[in-house]
């Protein structure tokens, strides 16, 4: 397993971490009649914007302490910091992704406020579709370093 495999598959368990906790986190938010006043809006992008910071110092560490354990259970001393043309290609795949998840989860929430539904619902589409795009880059990645092209 290649140092750029590493770091993908520590990405795609802390993004399928953090989207399970928002996920529970907004639906006992609902539940508690949280999003029920004026200042919805408000208290979901407090819930967010906590969610950023954490999940990047997440995979900061998760990172290193993955490949700290892989180098100590498989012996590998030091890892290979070579970025070549294939890993560039890869990169690049991968930012698509993110672009079209983003792009469309951006699109798709202000569609859906454009039509009458509440701003806490095109919040929620917007950050979906960039939680998608955020995990379909890392599946990009993943099985393009899996098929070698």
């Amino acid at each position: 397993m290649t140092f750029q495999d590493r770091n993908t598959v520590v990405s795609m368990l802390v993004n399928l971490i953090t989207f399970t906790y928002v996920v529970s986190r907004l639906l006992n938010m609902h539940a508690s009649g949280a999003f029920d006043g004026a200042d919805a809006a408000n208290v979901w992008a407090k819930m967010v914007i906590w969610i950023i910071p954490i999940s990047i110092a997440a995979t900061i560490v998760g990172t290193i302490l993955f490949n700290i354990l892989f180098a100590i259970f498989t012996g590998q001393e030091k890892p290979s910091f070579v970025v070549d043309e294939r890993d560039r290609m890869f990169e690049r795949r991968g930012i698509f992704a993110v672009v079209a998840g983003a792009g469309t989860g951006f699109v798709g929430g202000i569609l859906a406020m454009a039509l009458d539904h509440s701003v806490l619902v095109g919040l929620n589409i917007m950050y979906f579709g960039m939680a998608a795009g955020a995990m379909g880059s890392d599946l990009v990645r993943f099985f393009s370093y899996r098929r070698g092209y």
